[in-house]
């Protein structure tokens, strides 16, 4: 791994991600050295697709902007379809991920939950990247989990912070590409909203 790809795991930004998570108990353990195979369905094959796509097109840009352009929206324009002909199966399964803020690198996350974890409890986890709808899959470790007294979520009391363990070479990739174009986003609107002040 280059020093550039390495650092590009450390960018950390704050962003709104859709996130279910279970603990495994002590014997489920040594199953969840590598992650399980994920069930196949259309929505998982779906968002395997835009993975691909969304990496073809960041290095098909540097090739041909143009081109890149019109494939970007030619995409949009499919990714629209599909999500009119999917959209009950998508509410569906969307109610499985409490979409909240977390403060999210490609090693791992920072957010609020509703009960403290024991450091060092193993997790099942599954990620929901917006608004590309993204899946994730693996597992994470708890680093800590300690009470918040200034959090304004009642309901969410604990800050819980979680070192990713067992995501793919490609689930990671696409942690890092979303991290950087939401970096990207988040600093251009913050220069826009800077010059309209």
């Amino acid at each position: 791994m280059t020093n550039t790809a390495d650092r590009r795991r450390f960018f950390r930004i704050h962003d709104n991600v859709g996130v279910t998570f279970s603990v495994l108990e002590a014997d489920e353990i040594p199953a969840a050295q590598e992650p399980e195979a994920k069930p196949v369905d259309a929505l998982m094959q779906l968002a395997d697709f835009n993975k691909k796509i969304d990496l073809l097109l960041g290095q098909f840009k540097v090739r041909d902007p143009l081109a890149a352009e019109l494939l970007e929206v030619l995409d949009q324009k499919i990714n629209c379809v599909v999500s009119q002909l999917e959209l009950d199966s998508q509410l569906t399964r969307d109610l499985a991920h409490r979409v909240q803020e977390v403060n999210i690198s490609a090693c791992g996350m920072g957010l609020y939950t509703d009960e403290q974890l024991p450091a060092e409890t193993l997790l099942k986890l599954e990620l929901l990247l917006l608004p590309g709808r993204f899946f994730i899959y693996g597992y994470g470790v708890v680093v800590s989990s300690e009470p918040q007294t200034g959090n304004d979520e009642a309901s969410q009391p604990y800050y819980t912070r979680i070192d990713f363990r067992g995501l793919s070479s490609a689930d990671q990739e696409t942690l890092i590409q979303h991290i950087v174009k939401r970096q990207s986003a988040q600093i251009k609107a913050s220069k826009d909203l800077a010059s309209l002040s």
